[in-house]
């Protein structure tokens, strides 16, 4: 009976497709060679039944220590330990991936289907050298490989506010050649909140902003996801893996932005190769994505405060564009003193954007930025009796550069209207790197400890963005001046197992040179201001816990939680703004690999440590709770879930954006939501 609870907990289905869908966290310390599996892994979770919408807001379920930034019915962002954006690196199969819209409309995490993953790989922290700018941490998406045979897959979801998704997916081949091809539609009208009204029905504080009242039930997302991989095995030795993604993300209502997205085009083409005898991985990719947000559905696509009138449609337009080409080989060396993995990676990240404002032309918002780095990195394992010891060293070499010839004549000259002096290029060279210990005082438990210090460069936006805005509206105003962000952090923590009891625990304590943080600031002439961007002093620290207890009965109990804050250094008011307060987590599952039932319970407390200098509001407390239930066989699932099942009314802290060029609202999290899947397979 213990044997098959603990299966229970390492095989849970998935509602959507009723396959094991694995999420696996691996902890800093837990990074050790591919031979010591069991002892990089300080916990493997699955992904509970869910409704499959949005893959971030799944994760922000999972795990107390990330949250989802709430700016639509998905497409949400992460965050991980109150850090986000560029300060976390978010991979798709260990490639690089970019966003277009300058308001991250599109997080990289978007740009996948839910039901093309095969499992997600957090690391907490700073120790990660074999990619450039995980200065705070690695979420690392890895999508399904085709499987010998022929196997075949149909299903669906329907739920609250008429959400649908469908998809079907087939796979097969020998030992030579397998090929695997999908498709997953996902549809939904605008959710209501608790309060019972959809989420176009919120009133902005400015009312031009409001959706008009024609469009308060147009769609508020219509998503077709393509998938295809083949893996070409030509003799034992080596392996090849050519891999296709196109997803189009069609009319996503963004009530936390001023405008939706008309459109949102991604393509991501990858070649893998692996040489077994030499322990070679070689691969080289490519992705782009095409982004189109207007305001068409608002009331200000007719007319302005000023009573400007608008003919073409829309009185804001961005068209944005970004592409990333990028490599990476690496090898892995058996040495005597230690197990050795060595490599070389390199990108191009390209992004322009285009903006229209009213009567104003802002081409060039982003001006045709490129940021190109080169990396080589050293990673070292050794074990000592119960001691494992990891070392990892990193040098970058990186190139920002804006085209000074794609502005447009609103935004031509805004750099020299806020800065005495600057430039359009900028190289920086900088060493990363970690040292961490582990102790094993049990088969299976463990302490452990160790420092990283790890280096970002600014994005395109943060030194390059130039929108000009009219009637005294701030501007928005990169800073050319800004210094790479430097992370020196000491993690600590304890995992402790006995029979069917684990427990975890995780500290950091993260101390920031030239951090990133929005701030405004005021033309050389006086008469304008703009938001913008400085390197200040933070500390950010915190940590999260988890215990699990397996029971009889095939019933598995989880509790955790995680805490984190961020100051300032300087300042009169130090909270850093947009930090998620205590959050935990407690579930009660049966599952004896056929019946499946699950109840949840999510309590996120009040957030009272907010930035009063960008008018940062507090956010109360919520309790939510959850139900999934799941029925499989061999070949046909059944799956039904409530989320919200009180129809509670709360935010998250993450609802709203704070800075000049925002809706000011904030927005809600969705009213209860039930849900039913089906699916087969042969």
């Amino acid at each position: 009976m213990k044997r098959l609870a603990l299966s229970s907990i390492l095989t849970i289905p998935l509602m959507a497709n009723a396959e094991v869908f694995k999420i696996e966290k691996i902890q800093a310390s837990e990074k050790m060679p591919t031979t010591s599996v069991e002892q990089k892994k300080t916990e493997s979770q699955e992904i509970k039944l869910t409704k499959q919408v949005d893959l971030g807001e799944i994760l922000s379920q999972l795990y107390p220590e990330i949250s989802h930034i709430r700016k639509a019915g998905t497409a949400n962002d992460i965050v991980l330990r109150g850090f986000g954006r560029d300060n976390i690196n978010v991979l798709i199969d260990g490639e690089k991936i970019y966003g277009a819209c300058p308001n991250r409309m599109d997080p990289p995490i978007f740009h996948v289907s839910t039901l093309n993953v095969e499992k997600v790989i957090i690391k907490e922290g700073p120790f990660d050298v074999e990619n450039q700018g995980s200065m705070a941490g690695l979420v690392n998406v890895e999508t399904k490989d085709p499987k010998k045979g022929i196997h075949g897959e149909i299903g669906g979801t329907i739920g609250s506010f008429q959400y649908k998704q469908g998809y079907i997916s087939a796979e097969g081949g020998n030992n030579f050649i397998k090929a695997l091809v999908g498709y997953q539609k996902r549809y939904s009208k605008p959710y209501k909140t608790g309060e019972g009204k959809k989420i176009t029905e919120y009133k902005h504080p400015n009312s031009i902003n409001d959706y008009k009242d024609s469009e308060k039930n147009h769609k508020a997302f219509d998503i077709d996801n393509v998938w295809t991989k083949f893996v070409i095995t030509p003799d034992k030795e080596n392996i090849f893996k050519l891999g296709f993604n196109y997803d189009d993300a069609k009319d996503v209502l963004y009530p936390y932005l001023l405008m939706d997205a008309v459109y949102d085009r991604t393509y991501r083409y990858s070649i893998d190769y692996k040489n077994k005898s030499l322990d070679l991985i070689s691969k080289i990719y490519y992705n782009k994505v095409k982004h189109d947000m207007q305001d068409r559905w608002r009331k200000s696509s007719i007319s302005w405060t000023d009573g400007t009138k608008s003919t073409r449609g829309y009185m804001m337009r961005t068209y944005a564009k970004s592409h990333v080409k990028g490599f990476k080989i690496e090898k892995n060396f058996k040495v005597e003193f230690a197990k050795i993995k060595t490599g070389i990676d390199g990108f191009i990240r390209n992004w322009k954007a285009d903006n229209e404002l009213m009567t104003l032309d802002n081409k060039g918002m982003i001006p045709d930025v490129d940021i190109k780095n080169i990396g080589l990195f050293l990673k070292a394992d050794k074990k000592i009796d119960k001691n494992i010891f990891s070392f990892g060293l990193r040098f970058d070499n990186t190139k920002s550069e804006a085209d000074k010839n794609a502005f447009g004549t609103a935004n031509k000259n805004l750099y020299s209207q806020y800065y005495d002096s600057y430039l359009y290029s900028k190289t920086d060279n900088y060493l990363s790197g970690f040292i961490l210990s582990k102790h094993y005082f049990a088969k299976k438990s463990y302490i452990y400890a160790g420092f990283g210090h790890t280096v970002r460069v600014p994005d395109p936006e943060e030194r390059y963005i130039a929108l000009k805005r009219p009637m005294n509206k701030p501007d928005w105003v990169g800073n050319p001046n800004l210094k790479p962000v430097k992370n020196n952090e000491f993690d600590t923590g304890i995992k402790y197992k006995k029979a069917n009891f684990i427990i975890s625990a995780n500290g950091f304590y993260s101390k920031l040179n030239d951090y990133i943080y929005i701030t405004k600031i005021t033309s050389k002439d006086g008469t304008k201001n703009a938001m913008s961007y400085k390197n200040i002093g933070a500390t950010f620290y915190g940590g999260d816990f988890n215990i699990k207890a397996l029971f009889p009965y095939y019933l598995t109990f989880d509790f955790g939680g995680a805490y984190q804050r961020g100051k300032k250094d300087n300042g009169t008011d130090k909270d850093i703004a947009e930090i998620p307060p205590l959050k935990l987590r407690t579930a009660l599952s049966y599952d004896d690999l056929i019946k499946y039932v699950q109840i949840e319970m999510i309590h996120s407390f009040k957030q009272n440590k907010v930035d009063s200098t960008l008018k940062e509001s507090e956010t109360s407390s919520y309790t939510v709770f959850n139900f999934k239930a799941g029925y499989k066989t061999k070949n046909f699932f059944v799956g039904f879930g409530i989320d919200n099942i009180f129809d509670k009314f709360y935010y998250t802290h993450l609802s709203y954006l704070r800075n000049p060029f925002s809706s000011g609202m904030k927005t809600a999290e969705p009213g209860r939501f039930i849900y039913l899947t089906l699916s087969a397979k042969m």
